[in-house]
C-alpha cells in the first residue's frame, strides 16, 4: 500500500482504499467510530491533487493517480476502527495545516484503556532563530528544540509528519505492544486541517530496519541497538560506542529544496551552523548523553551522519541534524570540501563527493533515495589532523589550526569512539512512490577511511589501498588497486564496495564485539 510498508502496520492508513468516492458512505477502516453526528464519511475525502494551497501535492508514480487525504473541520473527530500495535515503532501522521488556528489532538487509547496522546499546535509556526549570539548555548538549542517540536513547519506548505512517541518503560510495553488499540484524530478551535499516511514505524525505514533495533533501554541487548525514531529519520544508538550503529533516512526533491523567502519575510532558522546537543528521546532512556561542545579542542569535525543538507525544506527538519546520536568524529579529510569555488571532485574528500556527485544529482532527476550511514571501528589515539595543503593554511585569528595532532582525550575518557571508517549505502528507486522489490532497486554501498589522507609528497609511488586489511579483506570479492595519488583517493568509486560486502564486515564486527544482532538492508522487502 503506498505510504507504507509491504505489509500495512494499519489499514488505510493513507485513506486510499476506497473503490469509488460515496459521500454518504463510511471510510474503509474508519467506520465504527467517527463522531457522534457521524459526520467524517467519504465526503471529508480530499483529492491532494485538488488542493491548490498545497505546494507537493504527489510525486513520481502517483502524479496522476487519486491520493486522498482526510480533511477535518471544526469540531470534527474520527476514529480508527480496533487495530494490534505493533511490536515496534512510533505512530507517524502526515499533516497539512494552511490556516494557522486550533490544536490536532491525537490518542491512541488501548482495549484496557491505557492511552498516549500528542497535540500539534496548528495555529503556530515553528519559528526561531540561531545566530552568532546562541549557536553555542546548548541550553537554548535545546529549549529551542524542544519548543517547536509540535508546532508547524513545512506543514504550511506540504504535508509535515509528526509522532505519537511509543518512548515506553518497561510496564508500558507490556501495556502497549501486541495490544487491542484505537487511535483518534480531533480538531479543536481550527478551521480545517488535512491528515494522511497514518502509520507506525519510520517512513525511512520503508526497505527494512537493518538491525531490527527496538525501543527497549532496560534491556541489555537492545541498549546497544536501541533505535530512536525522528520525523527527520532514524537512529539505532550503541550505548558501547556511544555513536550511532546506523542512521537512516529518504531524500527526495521535497527534502532539499529550501523555500524561498517571502517579501518582507523575517530571518529563519540556522542563521549560523549551531552547536550539536543531546538527544531528548535519549536522555529520556535513561542512558549517558553528551553535547557536541565537547568536540571543542578535538581537531576533527564534527560530522553528521544524516546531512543537514537533505534536510532543507525547513529549519526545523535541518536543526533535527544536530543532535549528537546524529554526530560522529570526523577527520577533516574525511569530510570537506578543500577548495571554495571549485567543482572537481579532486579538489574534496571522498565522503563530500558520495553526498554531491552521486546522491544530489539523483535527488535532483527526481529519484527517491533510501541512505543508511555509521561507522566502524575505534581510534582513541592522537593522529594527524590533516594532509591537504588547503586545510593545513586554514588560518583563525592569526593561528594555523590544522597543524599538528588531534588531542582526543575528551572524548576517549568519555569512551566515546573515535571511528576509523565510515560507511554509507544508497538504494535508489526509479521514481518516488514506486513499487520496489530488492530486484529493481540500484545499491550504491562504500567505506571510507577516516584519517587524514597520506601525505602525497612523501608517497610518490602511491599507497596500498587501506580495505586491502586482515579484518576487512576476506569479505571482498577483489583486492584493491593500489592508490596513485590524491585524485584516487577523493574518488568515490576507490571506496566502493557492493551492498552484501558491506553486510558481511558490518556483521563481523558485531561478532567481534558480541552484539546480539546482524545487518540486513532488506529486512521488509519480498
Amino acid at each position: 500500500m503506498r505510504g507504507d510498508y509491504a505489509v500495512p502496520t494499519l489499514f488505510n492508513g493513507n485513506f486510499d482504499a476506497v473503490a469509488a468516492q460515496l459521500d454518504s458512505q463510511p471510510i474503509p477502516g474508519w467506520s465504527l467510530y467517527n463522531g457522534d453526528n457521524k459526520s467524517v464519511l467519504q465526503s471529508s475525502l480530499v483529492n491532494r491533487n485538488s488542493i491548490t494551497t498545497l505546494s507537493n501535492p504527489v510525486v513520481g508514480s502517483n502524479s496522476g493517480s487519486i491520493n486522498y487525504a482526510l480533511k477535518l473541520g471544526t469540531g470534527d473527530s474520527i476514529t480508527h476502527n480496533p487495530f494490534v500495535v505493533p511490536d515496534w515503532g512510533n505512530l507517524r501522521f502526515d499533516v497539512f495545516a494552511p490556516t494557522q488556528s486550533g490544536t490536532l489532538n491525537v490518542k491512541l487509547e488501548t482495549i484496557d484503556g491505557q492511552s498516549k496522546n500528542v497535540i500539534i499546535n496548528l495555529a503556530q509556526d515553528a519559528n526561531f532563530q540561531i545566530d552568532a549570539a546562541n549557536n553555542n548555548n546548548t541550553e537554548s538549542i535545546k529549549n529551542i528544540y524542544s519548543d517547536i517540536e509540535n508546532k508547524i513547519g513545512f506543514g504550511r506548505k506540504g504535508f509535515e509528519t509528526f509522532q505519537l512517541k511509543l518512548n515506553l518503560t518497561d510496564l508500558e510495553i507490556a501495556d502497549f505492544r501486541g495490544k487491542s488499540a484505537k487511535i483518534t484524530f480531533s480538531l479543536d478551535g481550527g478551521d480545517s486541517v488535512y491528515i494522511d499516511n497514518v502509520f507506525f514505524k519510520s517512513e525511512h525505514l520503508k526497505f527494512g530496519n537493518p538491525t531490527q533495533a527496538r525501543w527497549n533501554p532496560s534491556n541489555s541487548t537492545y541498549k546497544n541497538n536501541l533505535l530512536l525514531e525522528k520525523p527527520q529519520y532514524a537512529v539505532s544508538y550503541n550505548a558501547d560506542t556511544k555513536i550511532a550503529n546506523w542512521v537512516g533516512w529518504k531524500v527526495d526533491k521535497t527534502w532539499v529544496t529550501r523555500p524561498k523567502t517571502q517579501p518582507g519575510e523575517l530571518p529563519n532558522g540556522l542563521i549560523k551552523r549551531p552547536e550539536f546537543i543531546a538527544d531528548p528521546d535519549l536522555f529520556a532512556s535513561g542512558l549517558s548523553t553528551y553535547d557536541g561542545n565537547i568536540f571543542t579542542g578535538l581537531g576533527m569535525d564534527r560530522g553528521h551522519l544524516s546531512p543537514d543538507r537533505d534536510r532543507r525544506r525547513h529549519p526545523k527538519d535541518q536543526l533535527a541534524t544536530y543532535l549528537t546520536t546524529n554526530l560522529i568524529a570526523q577527520s577533516m579529510d574525511n569530510n570537506r570540501f578543500f577548495v571554495p569555488g571549485s567543482n572537481s571532485p579532486a579538489d574534496a574528500s571522498a565522503w563530500f563527493n558520495i553526498e554531491d556527485k552521486v546522491i544530489a544529482p539523483r535527488v535532483a532527476q527526481g529519484q527517491e533515495l533510501y541512505i543508511f550511514a555509521g561507522a566502524i571501528g575505534n581510534n582513541p589515539n592522537v593522529q594527524k589532523k590533516t594532509n591537504v595543503p588547503e586545510l593545513l593554511d586554514d588560518l583563525f585569528n592569526g593561528e594555523l589550526i590544522n597543524q599538528g595532532n588531534t588531542s582526543p582525550s575528551n572524548l576517549s575518557n568519555r569512551q566515546i569512539h573515535i571511528p576509523r571508517w565510515t560507511w554509507k549505502t544508497i538504494m535508489a528507486g526509479e521514481q518516488p512512490g514506486a513499487e520496489v522489490t530488492s530486484s529493481n532497486i540500484e545499491t550504491f554501498a562504500y567505506m571510507t577511511p577516516n584519517v587524514a589522507e597520506p601525505d602525497w609528497t612523501l608517497s610518490l609511488d602511491g599507497v596500498a589501498n587501506p580495505l586491502n586489511n586482515n579484518m576487512f579483506s576476506p569479505f571482498l570479492d577483489n583486492v584493491r588497486p593500489k592508490i596513485t595519488g590524491k585524485t584516487d583517493w577523493r574518488n568515490p568509486d576507490t571506496w566502493r564496495v557492493t551492498l552484501p560486502e558491506l553486510t558481511k564486515i558490518l556483521n563481523e564486527r558485531n561478532r567481534v564485539r558480541n552484539y546480539a544482532f546482524d545487518f540486513d538492508f532488506f529486512s521488509n522487502l519480498p
